[in-house]
């Protein structure tokens, strides 16, 4: 029986490796590479969204991105909870 992908990232997140994942076809201990990006998202009513939209036609955002602006936002709440600002504006 396949083990389901949703239970190898639970496993990987708790920090125990499957068996399957510990060991290659050789016998080399595999090496998975941590992804660039990741998609951070949530539903929200649309008036969020319009708002968004709005935030971004103001002059002094001119050319911004709406991902720009959400990594600003993020910045801004980590700071709040004296977390590191882990966007640094990169795409």
């Amino acid at each position: 029986m396949k083990r389901s992908t949703l239970a190898a990232g639970l496993k990987a997140a708790a920090g125990k490796v499957l068996p399957e994942q510990a060991m290659t076809e050789g016998g080399e201990s595999s090496k998975k590479s941590v992804p660039k990006h990741v998609l951070i998202g949530g539903h929200f009513l649309p008036e969020v969204r319009r708002t968004l939209l709005l935030v971004q036609a103001e002059p002094q955002n001119a050319g911004r991105t709406l991902k720009q602006l959400l990594g600003e936002a993020i910045n801004d709440l980590c700071a709040k909870y004296g977390k590191p600002q882990p966007y640094s504006g990169e795409e």
